[in-house]
């Protein structure tokens, strides 16, 4: 297998200046953007913050792990007031700060210093990020766990360091802790790497990333020990998939899979008279009979019409990239700017996919591995209701591979007209 690009790692600056004006940026996004009333997932991020403060996280009454405690932990101290609420959100900026450079100290390794800066750039100023960056969403600490991990485990695959294993394992974990979902991606992932034993060079480097994945899932198993005690499930990573399933298989005219909250349910015209008597039922029950009667639905919404589900599904495709369409609400003007910037993206993620199984000996197993990791994260996330900030996590290690293969592969010439003079 041919070995990486090389480029020298004399100077930083580059990325260093960038990660310092990103950090800027969403400092003042954050401050410019600041209310002391939560939007969005704010609320439930800074309860479970102010439960850890009284020493639990969920009660034996209500266990609902809505989400895992890897973001909550980082806001505990700044549940006191107003003020350091800021100081929550001006956080943010130094998660996409350090994101960013960790986008280009990876990307730099494998295809030289205008790829790397080129995706740290794009990930520093996806719209995506950009719109949500200020808020107390756990989007930015899950980008910058997500970068440290792909930087951390490409030097463990080819550097072989413990401290960079240890590392990889502890950037995945609170990741996986952050955003539960990559729970499951960790498994897939591992049982990828167990397929792929069978090619001899690669064993060494899946030895090691198996290492990885077990790190983090033993880093992960507290909170798993928790979930256990509290809802009496063996690997629960939370308890409330059911829902995401009922509305991901729902098929009553004018729906695609877009998932409503419970407020819609019960106050929008098109959805309350198809929905909000279920509701009402469904949460005079305790969390886990909830958890079962949504997930039956949603059996019953398959079984009923599967074609229509199916038909949801692709559009949750379009969904997770673009952001379109969603039930019973017009687009918006946002769609053309994720269409501009994800676009292209993903056009050059397949055509590296097709290059990198051409020439598959030319890419290194650990690039091979984290494009596995992606995959499994895109594809699952398909079967939920998507939006656009599932995508925007997985774009620096899209680039990644983007930037390996076209830099190896890809060919660019200029050719001037005919009778055309400088």
């Amino acid at each position: 297998m041919a070995s990486t690009h090389e480029v020298p790692l004399s100077s930083n600056r580059p990325g260093l200046f960038l990660m310092v004006g990103v950090i800027l940026i969403y400092g003042v996004l954050a401050v410019m953007r600041h209310s002391e009333e939560p939007i969005w997932d704010e609320a439930r991020y800074l309860e479970y913050a102010m439960n850890f403060t009284k020493g639990f996280y969920v009660t034996d009454q209500e266990p609902n792990f809505v989400n895992g405690p890897g973001y909550p932990v980082v806001l505990m101290p700044f549940t006191g007031s107003p003020a350091a609420v800021l100081g929550a959100r001006l956080l943010n900026a130094f998660f996409m700060g350090g994101a960013t450079f960790f986008v280009w100290l990876t990307v730099r390794r494998y295809a030289g210093a205008g790829w790397a800066f080129a995706g740290a750039a794009l990930t520093a100023f996806h719209p995506t990020l950009v719109w949500m960056g200020f808020a107390l969403m756990s989007e930015p600490l899950s980008m910058f766990l997500l970068t440290g991990f792909m930087w951390s485990f490409t030097h463990a695959l080819r550097d072989r360091g413990r401290r960079w294993t240890a590392a990889a394992a502890f950037f995945l974990g609170w990741l996986i802790l952050t955003r539960v979902f990559f729970g499951h991606v960790l498994m897939a992932t591992a049982v990828l790497c167990l397929v792929l034993m069978m090619i001899p060079p690669w064993r060494q480097k899946l030895a090691r990333a198996l290492v990885i994945l077990g790190g983090a899932f033993l880093f992960c198993t507290p909170y798993l020990a928790y979930t256990q005690a509290k809802t009496g499930q063996f690997l629960c990573w939370s308890t409330n998939s059911g829902e995401l399933l009922y509305w991901m298989s729902s098929h009553h005219e004018g729906e695609n899979g877009h998932w409503f909250g419970k407020a819609d349910v019960h106050s929008l015209p098109e959805v309350a008279p198809l929905h909000s008597e279920f509701y009402k039922e469904v949460h005079s029950h305790s969390i886990l009979e909830r958890e079962k009667m949504f997930k039956e639905a949603a059996v019953a919404n398959f079984k009923e019409n599967p074609a229509r589900v199916a038909y949801n599904w692709a559009c949750n495709l379009t969904r997770l990239a673009f952001g379109f369409p969603r039930s019973h609400q017009a687009e918006e003007l946002r769609t053309i700017t994720l269409i501009l910037f994800n676009g292209p993206v993903i056009f050059m993620a397949v055509v590296a996919g097709l290059l990198g199984l051409r020439f598959w000996r030319t890419v290194p197993a650990e690039v091979w591995l984290l494009m596995g990791f992606a995959a499994f994260y895109l594809g699952g996330s398909t079967l939920a209701p998507c939006l656009p900030r599932y995508f925007v996590l997985m774009v620096p290690v899209l680039w990644l591979g983007i930037a390996q293969v076209w830099s190896r592969h890809v060919e660019v010439h200029v050719v001037a007209k005919p009778g055309h003079r400088d």
